[in-house]
């Protein structure tokens, strides 16, 4: 199944799930904000750009709304797997899987679907019909990796 077709119904779904989402003021621009960004955000990251234009707007708006989407399905979150820090993307976005820096949080992007041929293979072989995954592998970047002491430690070098 080509990924480019399975995920093209999650960017068709979207307006439809926000379906009787009261859309404010607040939520509009957090909306557009998640829309334009093109990768996955934290909370903070939204607010920054968020208050960019309105300043009034908290973090705790920033927070209910994008807990309103989840509970929705308009949007995916994507915890980090050493401090809970999470990430948001709206469902529909471009079919992606992510490397996620444990040092510094920044998500990487990786071009291909690595798991394409083995998720088929796999639904294939037990009569499953996938109609959406994710990948998020977890280490660290080149910048991270240099201050680390060697490429098993968890401590940083000072």
């Amino acid at each position: 199944m080509d990924s480019e077709h399975r995920h093209e119904a999650g960017a068709n779904q979207v307006p439809g799930q926000l379906k009787g989402f009261r859309m404010t003021r607040d939520r509009r621009i957090i909306l557009q904000v998640l829309r334009e960004s093109g990768i996955p955000l934290t909370a903070e990251d939204i607010l920054e750009r968020v208050n960019a234009t309105m300043p009034d707007i908290a973090l705790s708006t920033v927070y209910r709304t994008l807990d309103e989407l989840v509970s929705r399905g308009s949007m995916q979150r994507t915890l980090l797997s050493n401090d809970g820090h999470a990430f948001f993307e709206l469902v529909g976005h471009a079919h992606r899987h992510y490397m996620v820096c444990l040092g510094c949080h920044q998500m990487f992007p990786i071009r291909k679907c690595p798991v394409e041929d083995s998720v088929d293979s796999a639904a294939e072989d037990l009569g499953f019909e996938v109609t959406d995954h994710s990948l998020v592998l977890y280490g660290y970047c080149r910048h991270c990796r240099s201050g680390r002491q060697s490429p098993g430690s968890d401590q940083r070098i000072r």
